[in-house]
């Protein structure tokens, strides 16, 4: 395919949950690489000046014969869209019981303007990085407003600091408890990490619970069932609009609190 050239595609990913990335610099890319292949993973060379990075996800599947896939891009206007493909297997098809993770790493031609995927999967999170220009006064400004988390201590992951703390987020609690073990330094990526853990996992548990509990209560009362099935829902819709605007928040190097949660990351990454 013309200017897409392809970094790795398999269905081995460690990233468990449908997500779609397009990344502009290093950074991200190595953050994201590292969530993808593991920490100790050597990251793939990216001429991010000419170059950037499509990164499709498509969760984990129960059998083999699924497929996720970057077929091209097209224009729309002033807007750049990422074909995604999605393959799922034949009816009747007999395959083992293999969890698998499908994924597509490719490398497109730099586009700084607008850009969206298009896809059939609706529950796939889309997570665009701003070019670093765009970034940089951002980052310029809330550098003033960081508070006692530290936003300016170095990371020990080699990582900068925002983008080792927004790496908190991409897999929630999970990788929040990863970033835990790992960052020594930084107590700016210590505290997303901890909101990541208490925040997100929280919310998880809510969201299995009222859906156990609404499986629980179907042999004794079927509006029961559908009154915990509605909060398992809107639980879950909660989790992926506070797990969006933690991910921000941290990339663009805000301190910015969950209500509860917040304070107890605050307070053990200052304690740490």
């Amino acid at each position: 395919m013309a200017g897409i050239d392809t970094i790795a595609k398999g269905e081995d990913s460690r990233i468990v949950e449908a997500r779609h990335f397009l990344v502009r610099d290093r950074q991200a890319f190595t953050a994201i690489w590292a969530a993808h292949a593991g920490p100790d993973a050597s990251v793939p060379s990216v001429d991010f000046e000419t170059r950037m990075v499509a990164a499709v996800f498509a969760g984990e599947r129960p059998q083999p014969g699924y497929d996720i896939t970057i077929t091209g891009t097209r224009r729309q206007d002033d807007l750049l869209v990422v074909v995604v493909e999605e393959r799922v297997p034949d009816p009747g098809m007999v395959a083992a019981q293999i969890l698998i993770a499908p994924f597509h790493i490719v490398t497109l031609d730099r586009d700084d303007g607008e850009v969206r995927f298009s896809t059939t999967d609706t529950s796939a999170q889309t997570v665009i990085f701003k070019p670093p220009k765009a970034q940089s006064h951002a980052r310029r400004t809330t550098e003033k407003t960081h508070n006692s988390a530290d936003s300016g201590r170095a990371s020990s992951t080699g990582l900068t600091p925002s983008v080792a703390a927004a790496m908190a987020y991409l897999a929630g609690p999970f990788s929040g408890a990863l970033l835990l073990w790992t960052e020594r330094t930084s107590g700016f990526v210590r505290f997303h990490a901890w909101q990541a853990l208490l925040g997100l996992g929280a919310l998880g548990t809510a969201a299995v619970f009222f859906l156990g509990s609404a499986f629980v209560l179907l042999i004794v009362s079927p509006t029961a069932f559908w009154v915990m099935l509605w909060l398992a829902a809107i639980v879950c819709a909660a989790w992926v609009i506070v797990w969006g605007l933690c991910l921000w928040n941290a990339y663009h190097g805000n301190v910015w609190k969950l209500p509860y949660a917040g304070e107890y990351a605050e307070r053990y990454a200052n304690r740490a």
